[in-house]
């Protein structure tokens, strides 16, 4: 454990359980939380296990009184023995090293599958809803559905679903969901499959471990997780016995109602995780998750088979051919440049012994918010132009971000944004990189991330160049309309300053460095690449939607400080 500070608090709360100072912690393996895990042994032979939430954004506090709640209505979990949920610290009942999963043999499967599924049947009876447990509804599956169709569909197919595609496709889960909701509403552990079941020492009985982000929805669920799980098969006569004996358990239950519920969340789950297996993935940097697909594909297959399914396997085979249904993958655009060359003289005296992009709006510079962004979008190739006092811009970002490799494009004059782009080029690595204005940030308020979206509009053989639109009603500080959207609905730009164009250039754009190719020039606007790209029919649009900031004067850097205390 190499944080000391963080190794003294465990030590403490296992001191003050009266675990002693001598105590041997070592890691167990983790999962695709944040959180940690680690056993503590001690003399005797005993041990605990100590949850390790260091970032406070895993539910330590629910863990613990769902696991006072479950216990107290006969459900086997771990007793939390000692916590400091200001800390994200709890000690927990060590339940040993025997999952579900590790046990598993094909002689055993269907006594393990039937024990997992009387534990989760003790769960489904209790009818009690915890105080700190919220509602899953229709909304909430809608919602949380959208993984699949914004993340993984996108970067399968190498493009975003066209717009009736994507409206039929939440028709079809709009209508089909309503069987989901036929079944009684009880407590949905949400992750109940055979990696979060123990089966502890000298028990008959299974232990949950996994329940800290439990709502109250449909019963149906967990069965789906457990029976239609990412890590294994279950055979057929298993998976048969184990659902009639969860129905039969579950009294006054309609059969029918029950099993066109069970499909319906199976093929919602299998979605949801394929989506997220993506995050996991590109955002998160868990590549392991990408192992799990190809048997989620099966399991959503099969699920596409129950006649309820009907309308959407239809839309599967028509919009996700056979031969997509595979590892999704990340477009080559990890290269991006922050414009960070000028002056910014109508802040007037504010960049007089700083450059502009240090300016701090809140807690951070300007040019923070840009490198934020790229890096949060897998984005490692980083350059940054220099000009007007670049030497403090380049201090700046080797002591904030030490561990992040970034080049300099220095300039003795200001080559204006085209230009500077231009001499940059040899120091930028991909065919087509981001360009980020340092006087502008926004606020990520859609399902996706922009950047992300932008990758996954960028299409080289269709655009380029690809902007980002700012809906000028979200706009903070400066504004101007200076896009609208023709007849064609291609991206058109207001030349002669002309009211009604709706939308301005939000300081973000993809552009591919072909473009550049025949240009003499070494000072330069990017806008007349812009327009050159226009008048050939290949500039790109995604529009932005957010809360936007553009700082371009003293009174637009005030009016970004008091709005974005507002997202704090």
């Amino acid at each position: 454990m190499e944080n000391g500070k963080r190794l003294n608090q465990i030590y403490e709360l296992l001191r003050c359980f009266g675990i002693p100072q001598q105590s041997q912690i070592t890691p167990l393996n983790t999962d695709a939380s944040s959180r940690r895990y680690w056993r503590a042994a001690y003399k005797n032979h005993g041990s605990v296990i100590v949850l390790d939430d260091e970032n406070k954004c895993c539910k330590t506090k629910e863990f613990a009184e769902l696991s006072s709640f479950l216990r107290a209505h006969g459900a086997y979990v771990p007793e939390v023995f000692a916590q400091n949920i200001d800390e994200g610290l709890l000690i927990l009942e060590d339940l040993g090293n025997d999952s579900i999963n590790s046990l598993l043999t094909p002689e055993n499967e269907k006594e393990l599958y039937l024990k997992s599924a009387q534990a989760l049947a003790k769960v489904a009876k209790i009818t009690l809803r915890p105080q700190n447990v919220k509602d899953f509804a229709k909304a909430d599956l809608l919602k949380d559905i959208k993984l699949f169709s914004d993340w993984y569909v996108p970067m399968v197919l190498g493009h975003p679903l066209n717009t009736k595609a994507y409206k039929e496709f939440f028709a079809i889960v709009d209508e089909l969901a309503d069987m989901a909701f036929k079944v009684p509403n009880r407590l949905m552990l949400w992750d109940y499959h055979v990696d979060n079941i123990m089966l502890p020492p000298h028990s008959r009985e299974c232990a949950i471990i996994d329940f800290q982000d439990a709502m109250w929805g449909p019963l149906t669920y967990d069965l789906a997780s457990l029976l239609a799980s990412d890590r294994r098969v279950v055979s057929p006569s298993t998976a048969n016995a184990v659902k009639v004996a969860f129905w039969q358990s579950m009294e006054g239950i309609n059969q029918s109602v029950f099993n066109d519920s069970l499909a319906f969340m199976s093929m919602y789950r299998h979605m949801r995780v394929l989506g997220r297996f993506t995050t996991l993935c590109f955002v998160n940097r868990k590549e392991k998750y990408l192992n799990y697909i190809p048997q989620t594909w099966q399991h959503l297959e099969e699920d596409l088979d129950s006649p309820v399914l009907q309308k959407m396997k239809d839309w599967v085979n028509k919009n996700i051919p056979a031969d997509y249904r595979g590892l999704p993958h990340k477009k080559p655009l990890n290269s991006a440049i922050i414009l960070a060359a000028g002056r910014g003289s109508r802040m007037e005296h504010l960049t007089d012994d700083m450059p502009k992009p240090l300016v701090k709006v809140g807690n951070k510079s300007l040019i923070d918010y840009n490198l934020e962004r790229i890096l949060s979008a897998g984005i490692s190739d980083i350059t940054v132009n220099l000009c007007y006092k670049g030497e403090m811009i380049k201090k700046h970002l080797h002591q904030v971000y030490p561990d992040i490799k970034i080049t300099f494009s220095e300039e003795e004059t200001a080559l204006e944004t085209g230009g500077g782009i231009k001499k940059a080029l040899p120091l930028i690595k991909s065919e087509a990189f981001f360009v980020c204005n340092s006087d502008v940030f926004f606020i990520d308020e859609g399902y996706k991330p922009l950047l992300w979206r932008m990758m996954d509009e960028w299409d080289e053989k269709k655009y380029d160049i690809l902007l980002m639109l700012q809906d000028v009603d979200k706009i903070c500080g400066d504004v101007s309309g200076d896009y609208r959207l023709d007849s064609n609905n291609n991206p058109e730009r207001n030349a002669l300053k002309l009211p009604g164009y709706p939308y301005m250039f939000g300081g973000i754009s993809v552009i591919s460095r072909k473009i550049f190719a025949d240009e003499k020039r070494e000072i330069f606007s990017l806008r007349d690449m812009f327009d050159k790209a226009q008048s050939q029919g290949r500039l790109g649009f995604v529009i932005n939607n957010g809360c936007f900031f553009h700082v371009g004067t003293p009174q637009a850097l005030n009016e970004a400080v008091k709005k974005i205390s507002g997202y704090k």
